[in-house]
């Protein structure tokens, strides 16, 4: 006893695109024609540019040139911003405000605040030093 075939299941965009292809074959076919054209165009452009951008050297929109030390502060930052607060929350909870999950919560959203406080400040003074290292180089460029 053979077993029946299952039916493939299409997607509602690609149903609408054969019935359409199916309708007006001559329009499906200028669809195609039209997208790889525009495709060709793109990538003719983009390697064009990529030439030019090595000739020049100029960054690419999406390059970044942000110091490692800095994602490391984020990270740490971003993971400190997620664990401290939640931590503050159950230890004040069970030990400090017994019960009282009012407190609790309000002892969590300060400590999240003091997080990015910290952050902020850190940030700060990393960008204090940084100028006063670029001012300090063009001094020494200039004597």
């Amino acid at each position: 006893m053979p077993k029946p075939k299952a039916a493939k299941l299409k997607s509602p965009a690609a149903a609408t695109t054969t019935a359409a292809q199916s309708a007006r074959p001559e329009l499906a076919s200028q669809g195609l024609s039209h997208r790889l054209s525009s495709q060709r165009s793109s990538n003719a452009k983009s390697s064009s540019e990529a030439g030019q951008a090595e000739e020049d050297t100029v960054p690419l929109a999406g390059a970044s040139n942000i110091p490692g030390h800095v994602i490391q502060k984020l990270f740490l930052f971003s993971a400190l911003l997620l664990v401290v607060p939640i931590l503050a929350y159950y230890v004040s909870l069970k030990h400090v405000f017994v019960g009282s999950a009012a407190s609790s919560a309000i002892v969590a959203v300060i400590v999240a605040n003091l997080v990015l406080a910290a952050y902020v400040y850190v940030a700060w003074i990393e960008d204090a030093s940084d100028q006063a290292r670029h001012v300090a180089k063009g001094k020494l460029k200039q004597g």
